[in-house]
């Protein structure tokens, strides 16, 4: 049976995205282009093993819409990416784009590959690859390639260089991401966590918390919630557990966040860690060990409708794209667990990539100062909106940023 354009956009969206459309009043106009991306792109990229064999991967472009500028959005390099996830990842771009005032349409891409089976060669081989596939639809007025899962500054340094190579010309502001040398923008490391930051002191403010005690727990030690649990350690939360992809510990008396970085650092996992009075985990149950902050910063859809029913925290912080399923995201408001929404928490990450796009567009140099303080101020904006809305209309955060993107993409559909 063919599913009509509200049902199309509430699985793209989730229950709360459908709460919000319930009430904005859209035209139907609207709700169609909404309903549907403007291009989807297959593609196969053949690649020469260090062997001598060659091997084909399978590549994606999902350019959701280009509504509000040149889009962007990440580039995966992961064994489970598919065409349905990467097209509800690229709704949420533009979601995000919409609710933090950023002059960019939503896109998301990828590769169904396990970049840890790869040599450099093989991986460097593959990136170029990609970003040849794409032809002239990649550019910094049409759509800017940014690291995702499995991809990082090194990735994207090698699809800078092709990109450049094939144009003939040094064009920075197509990729983001990029080492400094090759014109990233420094203060990048660890912008999530900090954009993070910001979004929750908002939120505790609100809701007259002190920081300082509050517990929490991070599913997910990697560059987002790895940096965030410092962050937030340093400004007087207390850790209790934490998981990567190798296990969890939990320790109701505190765990070091610095020093599980450091060891990360290192090459050594989370399940390999002696850590006295800490106890095992499996990566999931970290999630409903009793915390304040519940933080799920590892992939989509971790909190299950079962899972749901067993948390023990005041607050979800989501850091991962979509963690809660659609499912459970009813159990979890109805327990009274408050959840700050991803497409608002983890902005940080996307905004300091349309930083370094305004900057090689600009050809100014920012300092890491510069860059940080007008990532506070925009998060910080956008928390206090999003705060505003949900006191004058009655409703949570997670619905209000919904009302924000639906604001903005009404706006500018309208034609």
């Amino acid at each position: 049976m063919m599913q009509t354009v509200n049902e199309v956009l509430m699985k793209l969206g989730g229950p709360r995205f459908a709460r919000a459309l319930a009430q904005a009043g859209m035209s139907e106009d609207v709700l169609l282009r909404l309903s549907a991306p403007k291009s989807v792109r297959r593609f196969t990229l053949p690649v020469r093993m260090d062997d001598g064999s060659l091997r084909l991967f399978t590549g994606w472009r999902i350019v959701y819409s280009n509504c509000f500028g040149p889009t962007k959005g990440g580039v995966r390099f992961h064994p489970a990416t598919n065409e349905a996830d990467l097209t509800g990842l690229a709704f949420r771009l533009l979601l995000k784009c919409a609710v933090n005032g950023l002059p960019h349409g939503g896109a998301a891409g990828g590769v169904c590959v396990d970049p840890k089976t790869l040599s450099i060669r093989e991986l460097e081989q593959l990136a170029r690859a990609y970003l040849n596939a794409l032809g002239e639809e990649v550019g910094p007025d049409v759509d800017i390639l940014s690291p995702d899962l499995g991809t990082d500054a090194r990735t994207m340094g090698w699809m800078a260089d092709q990109y450049n190579l094939t144009r003939r010309a040094s064009i920075p502001g197509a990729i983001n991401g990029k080492p400094q040398a090759l014109g990233g923008i420094p203060g990048r490391p660890g912008a999530t966590a900090r954009g993070a930051w910001n979004v929750l002191r908002e939120v505790l403010a609100e809701r007259e918390l002190a920081p300082e005690g509050l517990t929490f727990a991070v599913q997910g030690y990697g560059s987002a919630g790895g940096h965030l649990a410092r962050v937030l350690q340093k400004n007087g939360l207390q850790m209790v557990a934490a998981s990567d992809s190798t296990g969890g510990i939990y320790a109701e008396a505190g765990l070091d966040a610095e020093a599980i970085w450091e060891a990360r650092e290192a090459g050594r996992g989370i399940a390999s860690l002696d850590i006295p009075g800490a106890q095992a985990l499996s990566t999931s149950e970290v999630l409903t060990v009793k915390a304040d902050i519940v933080i799920p910063a590892a992939t989509a859809n971790q909190i299950t409708a079962e899972m749901a029913a067993r948390l023990q925290c005041q607050m979800v912080l989501e850091i991962a794209n979509a963690p809660i399923c659609p499912d459970a995201e009813e159990i979890v408001t109805s327990r009274g667990i408050e959840i700050i929404p991803d497409v608002v928490a983890n902005a940080g990450g996307i905004t300091m990539s349309h930083f370094e796009w305004a900057q090689n567009r600009g050809g100014a140099l920012w300092s890491a100062e510069e860059a940080r303080s007008r990532l506070d101020t925009r998060m910080i904006a956008t928390a206090a909106r999003m705060l505003q809305v949900a006191r004058s209309r009655s409703v949570s955060p997670a619905t209000a940023a919904q009302f924000l993107a639906l604001e903005q993409l009404s706006a500018a559909l309208s034609r």
